[in-house]
């Protein structure tokens, strides 16, 4: 029986699901090439495999083809040389557009037929002369892909004020809301310069021992 496989294209954009053959030999972790409904082909890691008859049904994005070879990471491996390239142009392009937003990363599909361009900006921008330019050069299909402050550093990474790697850009799926509430409920300091990550937002670990803190002032009640 198929089943279904939770996989993460980008460790910056939510898992997709895939169709599994049964006759697939993968496993969870294993890197494979899926294909889209829309026939894009790109690669991800396996996250979860899910039983197809189960309760949950998530939304189909195409099916797994097959396990990565050599191969194929040599293919990933010049599209990422090519992805300084591809920043550069757009970047260059937005500078002569004059157009207010940042750009974050720069993206090849597998198969090269599409490039994803992600940014950042606070306001609605016209991507049209861009997206035409880009297309152009690249001769494929062009995505912009607005991210937040967030996103961006979990692409770029680094080290918080702990002195260990972000959690965002290791093992964090999801962004949880994060409050004052939390900070005031764990008797924190409001120093901003504290209580605040890489992207200028409140730590995502400020809502790891919150349960523990609203438990226990509960119980002093």
């Amino acid at each position: 029986m198929d089943k279904i496989a939770e996989i993460e294209i980008r460790k910056y954009e939510k898992h997709l699901y895939f169709k599994l053959s049964s006759e697939l030999d993968v496993k969870v972790n294993d890197f494979v090439l899926v294909e889209f409904t829309h026939e894009t082909v790109d690669y991800g890691r396996i996250y979860k495999i899910l039983d197809s008859k189960g309760v949950f049904s998530p939304v189909i994005s195409g099916k797994v083809l097959r396990k990565l070879n050599n191969h194929d990471f040599i293919i990933i491996q010049e599209n990422n040389e090519k992805k300084k390239e591809a920043f550069d142009i757009c970047l260059t392009k937005i500078k002569n557009y004059n157009m207010p937003m940042r750009l974050i990363e720069a993206d090849f599909s597998y198969d090269r037929t599409k490039v994803t361009f992600y940014y950042w900006a606070d306001r609605r921008i016209d991507f049209r002369k861009l997206v035409r330019d880009l297309a152009k050069i690249f001769n494929c299909r062009i995505e912009m892909r607005q991210i937040g402050l967030r996103d961006e550093a979990k692409i770029k990474g680094g080290y918080g004020i702990c002195g260990r790697e972000l959690c965002c850009a290791t093992f964090l799926k999801e962004f949880e809301s994060i409050t004052i509430r939390m900070v005031k409920n764990q008797k924190l300091p409001l120093d901003m310069n504290k209580i605040t990550g890489m992207c200028g937002r409140l730590l995502c670990c400020l809502s790891y021992e919150d349960e523990l803190y609203t438990k226990e002032k509960a119980e002093k009640r």
